[in-house]
């Protein structure tokens, strides 16, 4: 009981000393969770690895919208405490496996999650007109192998590309490079980007619509109307010029390259990691 009031004491005064110092905890922020199969199937197999994980954080308060990106190796602790990639969490445990495991390691709450294949990805593109992004020539020639020089859309040089959903599939799919994974990562987000501010031109009714012609592609533990209240705040957001930000776990210099069971892993400092990740919530930038 002693060592109990001891512990709650020390939270206090450590909460009054936060106060004191003047750092302010920001409340208004909405935590999603994106994942993704990264692989050619056109259906959802629960069986596969989710090699996209992006944690979607609607803050109320600042007028933002943070895409965090947690690359696939990143090594993390299971529901029962053993070290395992984080991609592989949604394969053993499901949805609840996937929110427990980042709510623990990064301090907040996930009010749910979806789950699509990339290859459902690029009808959510051609939906909205297609992306523009700029590429360099290692990232023109990529793409052109990856879908064997069989598109026409296929970019002929590097520069400012208007993508489909098909080279932009290909563009975020694009991993040996010098950045290997970090790359691929930023890549995503680069498209989410341009999606998002495709999403300020549309009414709320459109993105409505939008919704409608991919759902039937998508797996998620939200109910119609949490659908419905995620959605109608997006828009609000976008709409009143929401900032878009991006932010990365690991962060730099926060993790170092081991094996795990033979596989190349990211050890991660996670405690550091939530600390930057928390500094970048609860400040404007």
């Amino acid at each position: 009981m002693f060592k109990h009031i001891c512990t709650l004491l020390l939270a206090a005064f450590l909460l009054l000393g936060a106060c004191a110092l003047g750092e302010e905890v920001n409340d208004q922020l909405t935590h999603y969770l994106l994942l993704g199969e990264d692989g050619y199937a056109e259906e959802i197999t629960d069986d596969a690895r989710t090699d996209t994980i992006v944690i979607m954080t609607l803050d109320h308060k600042y007028n933002r919208v943070i895409m965090t990106s947690i690359l696939r190796d990143c090594q993390i602790n299971n529901l029962k405490g053993n070290p395992t990639k984080i991609n592989l969490l949604y394969k053993s445990y499901g949805f609840e496996g996937v929110e427990t495991c980042l709510e623990r390691e990064l301090g907040i709450e996930i009010e749910g999650s979806v789950l699509v294949n990339f290859e459902n990805v690029k009808p959510v593109i051609d939906a909205l007109g297609g992306v523009d992004i700029e590429i360099d020539s290692a990232e023109c020639s990529a793409i052109r192998r990856i879908l064997l020089n069989d598109d026409p859309n296929l970019p002929e040089e590097p520069g400012l590309v208007h993508m489909t959903g098909r080279i932009a599939l290909a563009y975020m799919r694009i991993r040996y490079d010098d950045q290997g994974d970090f790359g691929r990562t930023e890549r995503q987000r680069k498209v989410l980007g341009e999606l998002f501010d495709k999403c300020r031109e549309l009414s709320l009714l459109e993105l409505v619509g939008v919704y409608n012609q991919v759902s039937a592609g998508m797996k998620m533990n939200l109910s119609a109307m949490d659908v419905l209240s995620a959605l109608s705040q997006g828009y609000a957001m976008v709409t009143s010029n929401a900032q878009f930000i991006e932010f990365r776990i690991p962060d730099d210099g926060t993790y170092h390259y081991d094996t795990l069971s033979g596989s190349s892993v990211l050890d991660v400092r996670w405690t550091t990691n939530k600390t930057r990740f928390h500094n970048l919530l609860n400040s404007p930038q």
